[in-house]
């Protein structure tokens, strides 16, 4: 289990690590060249997300067939809970799905852009504005 949860901490841990080198005084961002390589990865990893939350979800309900769950402190864990983790994984692999083809296209689109000689019209620095109206690298309230 330790390897297990170490490996999907070092996910989320490289996440943040992505956070720090493209935002702040870590910024390793240089042109578009960049971006596309980052949404690349992204595009990747997220293709690969609804496998394992299927292999996630088959588990449970093998492990429910065979008895070994718990619900509520009750041996035998009852169908319903095991259904709305089962259900929630297959939402989210579809989800995931969906989130790859996006950053792929994202990534497509991207790389069509070039980055603007050193010298370039830059107002002060600063970024241009989101869609959305949220400031970059900080997280959307729901």
């Amino acid at each position: 289990m330790t390897g297990l949860r170490q490996t999907a901490d070092a996910v989320a841990d490289g996440i943040g690590a992505l956070h720090a080198l493209t935002l702040g005084p870590g910024d390793e961002l240089e042109g578009p060249d960049d971006v596309a390589d980052v949404l690349a990865s992204l595009a990747l990893a997220m293709s690969r997300i609804p496998r394992l939350l299927g292999q996630l979800a088959a588990f449970l309900e093998v492990e429910h067939v065979k008895e070994t769950v718990t619900a509520g402190g009750q041996p035998g864990a009852g169908e319903e809970p095991v259904r709305a983790v089962s259900d929630a994984l297959h939402r989210a692999g579809l989800d995931a799905e969906t989130m790859a083809v996006t950053l792929e296209a994202a990534q497509r689109a991207c790389a069509e852009l070039t980055a603007a000689p050193r010298g370039g019209r830059r107002i002060s620095g600063a970024a241009p504005p989101l869609r959305d109206g949220s400031g970059r690298g900080r997280p959307r309230s729901r």
